[in-house]
C-alpha cells in the first residue's frame, strides 16, 4: 500500500522540483523555492506519481508543502507493491482515482492510436 496526494482541482500530486532546475522557468540567483507539479498541468507527460510508504509521511508532507496552496487536497491509498516510491497511473486508476488522473492517462504510451 502506498499513499498519494490528490487535489480535486489540480489532480494527482506528481512531485516537486527546485525552481532553479526547471529549464523553462526564469532563473534567479539563490532561488531555492520548490515547484509542486500536479497532473492537471502534466507538461512532461509523467505517468507515475510520488507515493508515500506510510500515511503519516503523506499527512506531514501535505500539511507542510501542499495544504496552503491546495486546501482541498487529500490523501488517497493505492494498492501497490513495487519497491520504489512511485505509483503507476494504472494502479491509481484501479484504486478508484482515475477521475483525477486524466492527463496521466493521456500520457500513457499506446501501441496503436486506434486503441487509445
Amino acid at each position: 500500500m502506498k499513499y498519494i496526494i490528490i487535489d480535486p482541482e489540480e489532480g494527482i500530486f506528481l512531485g516537486t522540483a527546485k525552481h532553479e532546475d526547471i529549464e523553462f522557468l526564469p532563473r534567479h540567483p539563490n532561488d531555492g523555492r520548490l515547484v509542486a507539479m500536479f497532473s492537471r498541468n502534466n507538461l512532461l507527460d509523467i505517468t507515475k506519481a510520488v507515493g508515500f510508504f506510510n500515511i503519516e509521511d503523506a499527512e506531514r508532507y501535505l500539511k507542510i508543502y501542499i495544504s496552503k496552496r491546495c486546501p482541498a487536497a487529500f490523501i488517497g491509498s493505492v494498492e501497490d507493491s513495487t519497491p520504489g516510491p512511485y505509483v503507476d497511473t494504472i494502479d491509481i486508476v484501479k484504486s478508484g482515482y482515475g477521475e483525477y488522473a486524466w492527463d496521466m492517462i493521456d500520457a500513457l504510451p499506446m501501441p496503436s492510436q486506434l486503441d487509445h
